[in-house]
């Protein structure tokens, strides 16, 4: 099981998704939320961290963002030995198969359509806390 002050981040450009987000985490008891509203402010985040001796334990990421999109972050991600066990999940509005297997081929651990609910979310983080666990 995941640790509920386990360090979380989102990233993700809509106001509205961060907030509901947060929302259904902290609902759940989870107290370490970080979000990032694009993937160039969420490198700077993760190396911050990674100084530190954190490591976001999972990354909730947005495909269509400003700067950076999700999908160049995650090549980029998946290229850095030290982020190669993160999960990241990918939160988006592309609901095609070629979306799907594009994220998946690149490296997100799973992948979920917009919009999300409480439950769904939930239940990918339980999923990914047990594997971590494992």
């Amino acid at each position: 099981m995941l640790p509920l002050d386990a360090p979380l981040l989102l990233v993700d450009d809509d106001v509205v998704m961060q907030r509901s987000m947060e929302k259904i985490l902290s609902d759940a008891g989870y107290t370490n939320l970080h979000i990032a509203d694009n993937g160039k402010v969420a490198l700077d985040m993760i190396k911050a961290a990674m100084a530190a001796d954190q490591v976001y334990k999972i990354i909730f990421l947005d495909w269509n963002m400003p700067e950076m999109d999700g999908l160049a972050f995650l090549k980029i991600c998946r290229g850095e030995l030290a982020l190669k066990n993160v999960a990241i999940i990918m939160v988006t509005a592309f609901t095609d198969q070629k979306s799907l297997i594009l994220a998946l081929g690149s490296g997100a651990t799973t992948y979920m359509t917009k919009p999300v609910s409480a439950e769904s979310i939930l239940r990918k983080v339980e999923q990914i806390g047990n594997w971590i666990d494992t």
